[in-house]
């Protein structure tokens, strides 16, 4: 059987070949002590999760002055003490929810691993923060499913269920979309100077709509330089950004594509009546 080691260990040979500032990212693993004293004060862990945070402790999102990219799915790997914090950030403000009534506390201490609580638990170890604060995490619950990989959002709390069966299974895979650079679970491997970034894959999408180049439209209107102070009782009035407004609406209606200039400086001034008055 692969271990986790292993597993890990093969994933970093192939982004060495592709994205060599994304391992160089990587932080040294901790010493054994201080895991414990972590583990300690979260939850226990079981022993594949403890072999993880022996591997690293976390990664920086910048080597010098490029962005290192990201070794899971756009997710930034944490640290020890990020991985305390997002999780006492969770337990302290769980989630946005509805009332699940009081006999949910109960059917939560009955539930087993994988299972959907629809708020953050002391057993959720979180290992992987994204851009949208959404966190990967290990479900230490006991139970067939203890450890497997699971995602948490402020939207859908833990609805997901299961992802991966275990880290190795998720880092195989991983390692798999990398050397093949094919499509995984909706994104596709990118090397950006060294970096990995995971990119939506567009392969199926429709092709984009071919417009044509855009043509600018500039209205004829004259300006005419004029004061308040100027206008009398006898003077024809004409609301000017109701002009405007009304042209650029029905130019951009006859003319779908186009560029027409609203530029309100264009219709500054006053028009005259037939009689010659301003």
């Amino acid at each position: 059987m692969v271990t986790l080691t292993e597993v890990w260990s093969a994933y970093l040979a192939a982004l060495r070949v592709k994205a060599p500032i994304t391992v160089e990212s990587l932080r040294p693993p901790r010493e054994l002590a201080d895991l414990q004293d972590i583990e300690r004060a979260t939850t226990p862990w079981p022993d594949d999760l403890r072999e993880f945070f022996l591997l690293h402790d976390g990664q920086h999102l910048w080597v010098g002055d490029r962005l290192a990219g990201t070794l899971l799915l756009d997710s930034e790997l944490l640290s020890l003490e990020d991985m305390q914090f997002e999780r006492s950030s969770w337990l302290e403000s769980p989630h946005a929810i509805d009332d699940l009534g009081d006999e949910w506390p109960a059917q939560i201490a009955a539930q087993q691993a994988g299972e959907t609580a629809h708020l953050f638990l002391p057993e959720y170890v979180p290992i992987a923060k994204d851009g949208a604060g959404g966190l990967c995490y290990i479900d230490t619950r006991p139970g067939p499913k203890q450890s497997c990989v699971r995602f948490f959002s402020a939207d859908a709390a833990d609805e997901g269920g299961p992802a991966y069966g275990g880290l190795a299974d998720y880092l195989d895979a991983l390692r798999t979309s990398v050397e093949s650079e094919t499509e995984f679970d909706g994104v596709v491997p990118t090397f950006d100077d060294g970096a990995l970034v995971w990119e939506l894959d567009r392969s199926d999408w429709p092709p984009a709509l071919q417009l044509p180049d855009p043509v600018v439209l500039r209205l004829p209107f004259e300006p005419v330089e004029f004061r308040p102070s100027q206008w009398t009782a006898d003077d024809d009035v004409i609301d000017l950004d109701v002009v405007r407004r009304t042209v650029v609406d029905t130019a951009r209606a006859l003319y779908p594509g186009s560029a027409v200039d609203d530029d309100a400086r264009l219709y500054t001034g006053t028009f005259r009546d037939c009689a010659g008055r301003t």
